[in-house]
């Protein structure tokens, strides 16, 4: 049959996962802009960034939607418990979408929730703080199969349901399994029995059978099996198709099919997400203006500068006056006083407190010697035996045209003491640990698809080692 949508319109796959899916276990090998393409190839509308217990790398999903001409959703399937204080490994799954900037804040404000008091082998969510989202400005759907864990969902989805109404959707995914089938067939239940609509999530781990091998070869490298998914479609497919799994059911009539497919539709009524790529940064005097505090930080290295020539030896002065000058003058055309400023204060706050700058450097930072000034390491770059060179910490071009801020590592014996004094300077709720995850480099990726095709460990080992030269190449090419 052919398959009528409102106003012309598509499918919306809103529930998918990529490489970024799962920071736990192994989930996909998928690329966010292989869904952006496919979303193209398909005629759909939206591309989002749901994965589970997070929101994605949205900013990357942000920019996909821009170059491919699509809406970004901003969302996230979110792990949720009864009480996230309880430790309850229940880990329920539920789909949230922001359907304005005001939902984006609110989802992102839970799920920060999540992971400060709420974690307990994963960041999970609970009723409370599902309830305190503005009920007109974030959309909900109850996910795959993993919603419905608990004996008394049935009353949890009342209270859901009282509170967001219209914008939470009983979620009906097409697998050929009986668990999903007996699901589906509660679903339709329920929504006739409280009047909430149905609607389509694809649950989306790759786009079609070469991408489904290749997430095997993760898997399979992981010794990893999810036997839940037995019989899942885990796809991108036409709509067509997805019309023609649910059919295959032989538990939806054809109009209930495609009302849950055009429901998706509503997703092109949510207000249109902007995420700003202005360098934003906090300041310590918010009442003074760019060239005020550029003074400021002038002063600062100044002082330091005329303290530590004591000890060079004059003919040396030259040259380290010109670097001196060099590197203030990027900081002030590319605004960035205020986070060498910060960094000051924070380093000054920590040795007051015992804290200890080790001799030894870290990362780019110690190729910037107006670094050292500041305190922030104790090399200098002007007699290091090793050429260190300032334009790899910061440079105008990596700031002001790719807006890619200075990232600077101390070297520290206490850690915790800096943490501390971190936490008194940008106050409370302003400063936080960071765990950073790295996606696969290529000999991390050739050796996981050998494992997982059981190549003999010698050869795959030979292998990684040209791979890892290879890569060590480019990188300082």
């Amino acid at each position: 049959m052919k398959i009528c949508f409102r106003g012309g319109e598509k499918v919306q796959n809103y529930h998918r996962h990529s490489s970024y899916s799962n920071i736990y276990t192994a989930d996909s090998s998928s690329m966010n802009e292989d869904y952006a393409k496919r979303a193209v190839q398909l005629g759909h509308k939206i591309i989002s960034s749901v994965e589970h217990g997070f929101q994605g790398y949205y900013y990357e999903t942000f920019e996909l939607a821009k170059k491919y001409n699509l809406k970004f959703i901003f969302g996230a399937e979110a792990y949720w418990v009864k009480d996230r204080l309880e430790k309850d490994r229940t880990n329920s799954h539920i789909i949230l979408l922001a359907k304005s900037e005001i939902g984006r804040r609110a989802i992102n404000r839970i799920l920060s929730d999540a992971n400060e008091d709420g974690y307990y082998y994963r960041p999970r969510v609970d009723i409370n703080l599902l309830l305190s989202l503005p009920p007109n400005d974030v959309f909900i759907t109850t996910a795959c199969v993993a919603f419905w864990h608990y004996e008394d969902i049935e009353n949890i989805l009342i209270k859901l349901h009282n509170h967001f109404k219209d914008n939470l959707m009983l979620e009906i995914q097409n697998h050929n399994t009986k668990k999903q089938i007996t699901l589906n067939k509660r679903i339709i239940e329920l929504s006739k029995k409280y009047g909430i609509e149905m609607i389509v999530g694809l649950d989306s781990h790759y786009i079609d059978e070469e991408q489904a091998i290749e997430r095997e070869y993760v898997l399979e490298a992981k010794g990893i099996h999810y036997e839940d998914e037995d019989g899942w479609y885990m796809d991108y497919p036409d709509d067509d198709t997805v019309f023609k799994r649910f059919k295959e059911q032989n538990i939806f009539t054809d109009e209930q099919i495609i009302n849950a497919m055009n429901n998706t539709d509503k997703l092109l009524e949510f207000d249109d997400i902007y995420l700003d790529d202005n360098i934003k940064l906090p300041t310590l005097y918010p009442e003074l203006s760019q060239d005020e505090k550029n003074k400021i930080y002038s002063q600062l290295v100044t002082k330091h500068f005329k303290e530590y020539m004591k000890d060079i030896p004059k003919e040396e002065y030259d040259r380290y006056f010109e670097g001196v000058k060099n590197e203030v003058q990027v900081i002030k055309n590319t605004g960035m006083a205020d986070y060498f400023l910060i960094d000051n204060a924070i380093v000054n706050r920590a040795l007051e407190k015992g804290g200890i700058i080790t001799d030894s450097g870290r990362g780019s930072g110690v190729g910037y010697f107006t670094n050292t000034l500041l305190g922030f390491s104790k090399v200098d770059r002007f007699t290091s035996p090793i050429k260190l060179y300032p334009e790899r910490f910061i440079s105008e071009s990596r700031i002001l045209e790719t807006k890619s801020l200075p990232d600077l590592d101390l070297n520290t014996g206490n850690p915790e003491v800096f943490a501390e004094a971190q936490e008194e300077i940008l106050g409370k709720g302003h400063a936080y640990p960071m765990i950073a995850f790295g996606t696969f480099k290529r000999a991390a990726a050739f050796k996981m698809y050998a494992k997982a095709k059981k190549l003999d460990f010698t050869i795959a080992n030979a292998i990684s080692k040209q791979l890892k030269k290879y890569e060590d190449a480019v990188k300082y090419a």
